[in-house]
């Protein structure tokens, strides 16, 4: 489940608007939006996979809330391409049945900052989002149609006992400073994502869940093809192969040390744009921190159109860096933005006139599939250097009480968040898997509804009271309860909901000091330093959205396994059984029998509380009139750049 997006196969934190973008139907007499349904099929695991042929896992959807698929117009002016492509396309180049008209810029915003470049450990919903704009992977997945094809591979085939899986590599195909695409890349980029020192979520989708094995890998010249073998069956392996983005080997060779390996230290946010070779549709030009990120079109790019010209259509691509959701509405109302993703829903209203006006398209996409939820510290260790535990010994006591969990869950207001953050065009959720995800959306795991009394109670079973009348009570030892909430200082919804929090909880003795930080410094407090009391984030659906692809967050070893991360083994027998349950998910090729594993993984959840899912929004986005060709929007992010080397500029 991105420190959230993008064609990832984990989950990713989301910087944005993890709740107000979130689609969901709103209860209660609000608009009510509608559901997009999913239905998963399994195909046989043993069917070969050719060049463009349909991939062996596929997701059905409803034709009637489906976005249309553009169609190709071979009237369009073809235009001329600034700067030129060069060198010959290959052979084996995919052909994207679109037409456009080269040229133009294509301008869009997203909240916060990049921390790095490298695709081999994207820090957050940012890195996730922008790094195949300049990187490629074996295979893609289609936002639009929902299905996994080929990209860099053009075919793959698996053995009978779904234990060996081989991807053929194209031929022809070159980095963006000319030197080949070769089968030593492809070694070469999934070796660093295995090393044993090199700290990447991306990696977490690969590990058996409950040994931490990785897959072995070989290649075979011969047949131009990279082969894994696995120990055990994974029925989402192909989607983590997607995950991983090829670099260059004869680049970066030096850098994968068996020892202390450097690449990680490579390009980072500060490394000349010329370090950043890749074989996607655009390169780096620019990056101002702070300000923007400009592309210019890769002139090796690989893929062509209807009518077979090259692609991309764009010149260049600008992407606005701004520090919150207000900012950015009022580039879009300017302007100066050419489309707006996951629209907040306090801008719905404003969107709504401009679509009214003729300015503007809106496209109400449904129930969004990322959840918004706050979180305890739970980790119990203790910083390396100076002794000192992460979380300080009181708060520690208190979050590892079940009852106080409790008693801050039927605490906190949902509908109350609902009305006042959301204008109503949102749902409370109390689970991961939000009702947006209808196949894998789960009605019996528990729930904490809205009660003072209730939370009271639970507070008051601890024989923790005011004994001063100050408003806030103190623990069994005398202690008063006392901790600090963050968020990122970017997300204006997100600020709203911790205030919202803050005031429920002083309603019941709890003081919470409400601090919004820069996202990445809360990123780093999360995954790295662990020095936080309370922190309120949200999950940004896996792509393709199976609860299997959000392992980095479920195991109990996962990167993003927020309240604990990274336990050398299960800190608890619930997290025991969880990694359990996530290794007979993953081995399961009946989507049936899945479904149940995974729902007594949400029960888990729900009756042990590290985490309190709170709402998911109605999804939005919106684009200027008439400006955009070839836009196919989709609920999964990003809604509407996800196939950017086929946009084109009308004007």
């Amino acid at each position: 489940m991105p420190i959230e997006h993008p064609k990832e196969e984990t989950m990713s934190l989301l910087s944005s608007q993890p709740d107000p973008q979130s689609p969901t139907s709103s209860g209660r007499g609000f608009v009510v939006t509608l559901l997009l349904l999913l239905s998963v099929l399994l195909l046989n695991f043993s069917s070969l996979v050719q060049g463009d042929d349909p991939p062996f896992r596929r997701v059905k959807i409803r034709r009637s809330l489906r976005q249309p698929e553009p169609k190709p117009d071979l009237t369009i002016p073809i235009g001329i391409p600034t700067p030129a492509f060069t060198g010959e396309l290959s052979a084996d180049a995919i052909v994207e049945n679109r037409t456009g008209t080269y040229g133009g810029r294509f301008v869009y915003a997203i909240l916060g900052e990049v921390d790095t470049f490298n695709p081999v450990e994207p820090k957050g919903a940012t890195d996730q989002e922008i790094r195949s704009i300049v990187f490629s992977g074996l295979v893609n997945y289609n936002n639009g149609n929902w299905q996994t094809g080929p990209e860099l591979a053009k075919s793959w085939d698996v053995s009978d006992d779904n234990l060996t899986w081989t991807f053929y590599l194209r031929e022809g195909i070159r980095w963006s400073d000319g030197e080949p695409v070769t089968i030593d890349d492809a070694l070469f980029s999934f070796q660093a994502v295995f090393h044993d020192q090199i700290a990447t979520s991306i990696k977490d989708g690969f590990k058996h869940p409950e040994t931490g094995e990785l897959p072995q890998i070989s290649i075979d010249r011969d047949r131009n093809a990279i082969i894994f073998q696995l120990s055990r069956v994974d029925s989402q392996f192909v989607t983590h192969i997607g995950a991983v983005r090829l670099i260059p080997h004869h680049k970066w060779k030096d850098h994968l040390q068996d020892e202390n390996p450097t690449l990680l230290q490579q390009m980072t946010s500060d490394a000349p744009p010329e370090d950043l070779v890749g074989c996607g549709p655009f390169v780096l030009k620019n990056y101002v921190p702070g300000e923007k990120i400009v592309y210019r079109r890769n002139p090796y790019y690989w893929k062509k159109d209807a009518r077979g010209q090259r692609l991309p259509y764009l010149d260049e691509v600008v992407i606005l860096l701004v520090k919150d959701l207000n900012l950015q509405w009022q580039k879009f109302e300017a302007g100066e933005l050419d489309i707006f993703m996951e629209l907040p829903a306090d801008h719905f209203r404003e969107a709504s006139a401009m679509e009214k006006a003729g300015k503007a398209d809106l496209v109400r996409l449904g129930v969004s599939l990322n959840s918004v939820w706050v979180c305890f510290n739970l980790h119990a260790g203790k910083d390396a250097e100076t002794g000192e535990p992460y979380v300080d010994p009181a708060k520690s006591y208190w979050f590892h009480q079940l009852e106080f969990r409790k008693a801050v869950n039927h605490a906190i207001d949902r509908d109350g968040i609902q009305r006042t953050a959301f204008q109503g065009r949102a749902t409370p959720i109390w689970s991961s898997i939000t009702p947006g995800n209808r196949s894998w959306y789960h009605k019996g795991v528990p729930t904490y509804p809205y009660s003072i009394d209730k939370a009271n109670a639970y507070l008051d079973g601890l024989g923790w009271k005011d004994s001063d009348g100050d408003g806030v009570r103190e623990d069994d030892q005398g202690r008063p309860i006392v901790f600090n909430l963050n968020t990122n200082v970017e997300n204006n919804l997100r600020q709203q909901i911790g205030n919202l929090i803050m005031q429920d909880l002083r309603k019941v003795g709890i003081q919470v000091n409400f601090k919004p930080i820069i996202f990445n410094d809360l990123v780093t407090s999360l995954r790295d330093s662990h020095r936080w009391d309370m922190i309120l984030l949200g999950w940004g659906s896996g792509v393709p959205p199976d609860p299997a692809n959000g392992k980095n967050i479920t195991l109990s070893s996962g990167r993003l396994h927020a309240w604990n991360p990274q336990q050398p083994k299960p800190a608890t027998p619930w997290e025991s059984r969880i990694d359990s349950l996530m290794a007979m998910m993953d081995e399961e090729l009946d989507d049936t029998v899945r479904k149940k594993y995974y729902d007594e993984v949400q029960e888990l959840i729900g009756q042990n509380i590290p985490i309190l899912y709170l709402i998911a929004a109605n999804s939005y986005c919106t684009s200027r009139t008439d400006r955009v060709g070839n836009l196919w929007p989709s609920l999964l992010r990003p809604q509407l750049t996800w196939n950017l080397e086929t946009l084109w500029i009308r004007d």
